[in-house]
């Protein structure tokens, strides 16, 4: 995120009850690739914008090590007053507050098993995602696995003057005010989580229908490293 983008979150952070339970597609993401494994505490899970914990905060109480990387100190403040107060502090093993793009750089390459983005990336220009996806990648280990979910070119709010490459100030919908948006087309997945080191594994839409019939759609990526 950059800051002007930082500092909305922060506030919302603030002044909203954000994020305590997990998204179905995470839950999904992580028990399809890791409850087998023979010892959850070395699996490394990073989220990226991972607010006030509720993804890791799932991942923690099913005995995965996680990591926690965000923007808004308020954000982080709480996901460690959460852990706190429900005996997981234990299953936290970092929390970093800042830009993604170079605060990524502070973990070493060939760390994680999974890296997870649920509608967080979006708040950054095309390019830059790109360069923040290419940073993930080393930081994964070979075989580990990411997880980005992301709204499509029709979900509602997104329309209006480009501001960006596929980007606008929402003004109204569920992203009204918060700030940059940016939404992926079909034909953008390739460009922007394909890398030579790479293998995007499944792609689902999934949709939510709202009662003034516009919808909120997501797509939803999973991506092997090589």
């Amino acid at each position: 995120m950059q800051e002007t983008t930082i500092k909305i979150w922060d506030e919302i952070f603030q002044n909203s009850e954000w994020g305590k339970y997990p998204n179905i597609a995470i839950i999904k993401f992580i028990a399809k690739n890791f409850y087998n494994v023979s010892s959850r505490k070395d699996i490394k899970i990073l989220e990226l914008g991972s607010g006030p914990g509720a993804n890791l905060w799932f991942c923690a109480r099913e005995g995965f090590s996680v990591y926690a990387l965000d923007g808004s100190e308020t954000a982080m403040n709480k996901l460690i007053e959460r852990f706190r107060k429900e005996d997981l502090l234990d299953n936290l093993k970092a929390t970093k507050i800042g830009d993604y793009y170079t605060t990524i750089e502070e973990f070493e390459d060939e760390t994680f098993d999974a890296i997870i983005d649920m509608e967080s990336l979006y708040c950054n220009p095309f390019d830059r995602t790109h360069e923040i996806i290419q940073k993930c990648f080393k930081k994964l280990k070979s075989n580990g696995v990411m997880l980005s979910v992301t709204f499509t070119n029709d979900t509602y709010g997104l329309e209006g003057k480009e501001i960006d490459y596929h980007a606008v100030l929402p003004t109204v919908g569920p992203m009204a005010n918060m700030g940059f948006g940016r939404f992926v087309t079909k034909d953008d997945i390739q460009k922007l989580y394909k890398l030579a080191n790479n293998t995007i594994t499944n792609i689902q839409r999934q949709e939510l229908h709202l009662e003034n019939n516009k919808a909120i759609k997501e797509w939803i990526i999973e991506i092997q490293k090589h």
